[in-house]
């Protein structure tokens, strides 16, 4: 990467890269309506949130290395400074369900950009056009040698992920996926990060205490339906006590009354989903549309295999047991990036379930549905594993910069030299 990639020049093209699709938005929005099937509504919506993160990482990143530096200069006169610089070229790859905020020019890239990492995308196979139009106005506005975009299948995926100048990797999408590139990158000569988001149950936990609250199944099965199911933070198991009825009921009705569903994705996505319906419908009381164009709820007794996890679609898994065992099952779930908890802020219960749920998901809420991700510096979009691959990062918010900057301690050196510009010239 060129010396001249500062903060200061990185800051100016990443606004000048968010003021271009600002100005193309009348190009970007119908070619990837055309490839998603979403709504333009949602992804305009998405288009602005694209952009937002591109100025507030710009913006963040030009000051970051100076404050670090007075912070540590100012501990005691001490002779070591930690410092903070990029570490290298960083694959990404495009996410399917958010093709703009998690696509070419999305979350990722825009974090590795404002990090002062190169960046080379590998495209989603069922959006590139849309991925070819990103990318031609990256390349108008980047300086030269800093933006690549890639397509291909499964080869040419493992292909950049073992090429010997990529330093760390960034993936949003499937457990088979993500595990493969892991894999990938673990094998290497030299190891590096990859830094994946695989999938996600989120629960949701409704204590008798909400029951009585009209405005929680008509939430919750927005959250369930919107974009089809197809959001990584979509609530896929419903969990109530055992006088919840009423509530079950009215949310299955909302949930139904959602459909039918034109599209969804991809084909294979929609296909899995069909399949995922037959077989959940012979483990459950199934509530809603009885075809897959349609949203539906499976009432089970027991959970277990596949209804433990994340599912794409327009649909969710509602068990009951008793609020005071919430825990159990709270401990038997895998990782997540969200919990929710609907209750009255004063249940006697919401101290206890509090602490059950830290250890299984990156964020938790209280009376919020639909979860969605607030790109901002105390957000924490991740959570363990299988949510993620590491669940001390984030891919949304000003934090998620932190992945492609490596530690670096000066010691020694004098003030000077170790000032936060001079640092960046000489390490970049």
């Amino acid at each position: 990467m060129s010396n001249t990639w500062d903060a200061d020049r990185r800051r100016a093209a990443l606004h000048a890269l968010a003021d271009a699709l600002t100005g193309a938005r009348d190009r970007i929005l119908p070619v990837a309506a055309a490839e998603t099937g979403l709504a333009e509504a949602r992804l305009t919506a998405e288009l602005e949130r694209t952009t937002g993160q591109l100025r507030l990482l710009a913006d963040r990143i030009a000051t970051a290395g100076a404050a670090v530096v007075a912070l540590a200069a100012a501990a005691g006169g001490a002779d070591v400074v930690l410092v903070r610089v990029p570490i290298g070229p960083v694959a990404v790859f495009a996410a399917s369900n958010f093709p703009l905020a998690f696509g070419v020019l999305g979350g990722d890239t825009a974090a590795a950009l404002a990090a002062g990492c190169p960046v080379v995308v590998k495209a989603h196979p069922a959006q590139p056009r849309t991925a070819d139009l990103l990318a031609g106005l990256a390349a108008a506005v980047l300086p030269e040698g800093v933006f690549r975009l890639v397509h291909g299948g499964v080869d040419a995926s493992l292909a950049l992920v073992r090429d010997p100048a990529i330093r760390a990797v960034a993936f949003t999408g499937s457990p088979t996926g993500g595990r493969a590139l892991m894999d990938a990158a673990a094998a290497r000569p030299d190891p590096i990060p990859v830094f994946a988001e695989m999938g996600s149950l989120n629960p949701v936990f409704v204590l008798p205490s909400a029951l009585p609250d009209p405005r929680w199944p008509d939430a919750l099965a927005a959250a369930v339906t919107g974009s089809a199911g197809q959001l990584c933070t979509k609530p896929g198991l419903v969990v109530v006590p055992p006088t919840a009825d009423g509530f079950v009921a009215a949310f299955g009705a909302s949930v139904a009354a959602a459909g039918p569903f034109d599209r969804m994705l991809t084909a294979a996505m929609a296909d899995a989903h069909a399949r995922w319906l037959t077989r959940a419908a012979g483990l459950g009381v199934v509530t809603g549309g009885a075809s897959p164009r349609h949203a539906f709820t499976v009432e089970v007794g027991a959970l277990a295999g596949e209804l433990l996890e994340e599912h794409f679609g327009p649909a969710a898994v509602v068990v009951r047991t008793p609020a005071e065992r919430y825990g159990e099952i709270a401990a038997a779930l895998p990782g997540s990036l969200t919990a929710t908890v609907l209750a009255a802020p004063d249940d006697e219960l919401l101290p206890g379930l509090l602490a059950d749920l830290v250890p299984l998901a990156g964020r938790i809420v209280l009376n919020g549905v639909p979860t969605g991700v607030a790109v901002c510096d105390a957000t924490h979009h991740g959570g363990p594993w299988p949510a993620t691959s590491n669940p001390l990062h984030t891919s949304v918010g000003t934090r998620a910069v932190d992945r492609f900057l490596r530690p670096v301690a000066l010691q020694g050196f004098p003030p000077e030299l170790a000032a936060a510009g001079q640092v960046s010239r000489t390490f970049m």
